[in-house]
């Protein structure tokens, strides 16, 4: 039972990574400017401003295509900081929760278990943080509601991380850790979800 549970569990997380990204393309969608026409009687006479003669240039392919993305770290290493840190927290809770169903059987993973969720609550800390600062721009587009239901679903994430590390190092308390980390997955899912529609 416990492993068509887990299974179960898997298969929504991996059909809300799979959909998260709402089937759009990531690639930068150009501005297509439309010409401008000049036109004396019935003949067009310039286009953009530009004599009609002089206009018929032919644009060769290789004009066209755009410049490759240049990449520079060092300023690229602090912009939209949100987006880089919000991985580990979820990666990490996910993986402490699927430690958490294998747990059953021998509590082998015990110490495994808290070290990813301590790493991952110092990780959300600064997710909250940098998110926070990055919800500026959509303050009064038509995302913003998301961008504020996200932020309350990012707190109470940090809420439950906080709540699973109280669970796993009170000893009376280890038993009920795993419905805590149940919690905290089904966060991550909608957390990660609202994410995903607000960046794409």
């Amino acid at each position: 039972m416990k492993n068509i549970f887990g299974l179960i569990l898997f298969l929504l997380f991996l059909t809300t990574i799979a959909y998260s990204h709402g089937g759009k393309d990531h690639k930068k969608e150009k501005a297509v400017k439309q010409d401008t026409l000049t036109i004396v009687g019935r003949n067009t006479i310039a286009i953009n401003g530009i004599s009609k003669s002089l206009y018929k240039k032919e644009i060769k392919p290789e004009e066209l295509k755009e410049e490759p993305e240049k990449l520079n770290i060092s300023e690229e290493m602090f912009e939209h900081l949100h987006n880089k840190l919000v991985h580990f927290p979820v990666a990490l809770g996910v993986f402490a929760f699927f430690l958490t169903l294998f747990n059953f059987k021998g509590k082998k993973f015990d110490s495994a278990i808290l070290i990813s969720v301590l790493i991952a609550l110092l990780f959300s800390i600064g997710a909250f943080i940098t998110g926070k600062n990055q919800s500026g721009p959509f303050m009064g587009t038509g995302k913003e509601w998301i961008v504020e239901l996200h932020q309350n679903f990012g707190i109470a994430v940090l809420i439950n991380y906080f709540i699973w590390t109280i669970f796993l190092v009170i000893e009376k308390l280890k038993k009920y850790a795993w419905m805590i980390g149940c919690v905290l997955f089904v966060l991550l899912l909608v957390t990660g979800f609202l994410g995903g529609v607000i960046a794409h």
